[in-house]
């Protein structure tokens, strides 16, 4: 293992919590339902919390830097749809069942992690993971049954989503598996994400990633 493939690795996860916190945060006060705002800000403060435990353990295998903390960091490595304003309630339910799920999958292959640092935080982190997936899953069941126009806009959220996803799990590189970082590759890991996606857009009349 290279420590800069490493540092990738913790960044990512870093950087995309954060992100994503932040995405949920901006829809706690126009979510459509109020139990989906409270929601929206129960996720955003496990999602922020989760980059925070991970901003030390960037610092820890890159150095002390401005770069390595949240508040003064200049160059995020998140994904590019995390980087502006969600534009609909589709892009964000996109984000909570999609990418929020691609994290979980990459976290799952970090439970036994040879860098203990990495599997503590996995293991506590998908303690929280399941109540954004039946957030995520609720919601898309209920939009793609509203009707064709709805689930069209929702099924472009999730391509753009998905796309992104998939390609972002790439972070996994081999020798992150050769070190036993993580339980698996790359590919294996997409593989995994569309085996616990696939079956229920399909149900929903949505495209496969």
């Amino acid at each position: 293992m290279t420590d800069s493939s490493l540092q990738t690795l913790i960044a990512g996860l870093a950087d995309n919590k954060y992100f994503l916190g932040r995405r949920y945060a901006e829809w706690c006060t126009a979510a459509p339902t109020l139990e989906s705002a409270v929601a929206a800000a129960a996720m955003a403060q496990d999602e922020i919390g989760h980059a925070r435990s991970f901003y030390p353990v960037l610092r820890e295998v890159a150095g002390d830097s401005p770069e390595n903390e949240a508040e003064t960091r200049t160059v995020f490595t998140n994904v590019p749809f995390l980087g502006e304003p969600f534009q609909s309630w589709t892009d964000f339910v996109a984000a909570n069942f999609l990418f929020d799920t691609a994290i979980t999958v990459l976290l799952e292959s970090a439970r036994e992690s040879s860098f203990n640092p990495l599997a503590q935080r996995a293991r506590r982190i998908l303690e929280e993971e399941p109540l954004h997936w039946l957030h995520g899953e609720g919601w898309t069941r209920r939009l793609a049954a509203t009707g064709d126009t709805v689930r069209n806009a929702l099924d472009a959220s999730f391509q753009k989503a998905g796309e992104q996803s998939l390609r972002w799990l790439e972070i996994a590189s081999p020798d992150l598996r050769a070190s036993d970082v993580l339980d698996t590759d790359a590919a294996e890991l997409q593989l995994r994400l569309r085996e616990r996606l696939n079956p229920i857009l399909s149900t929903c009349g949505l495209s496969d990633l």
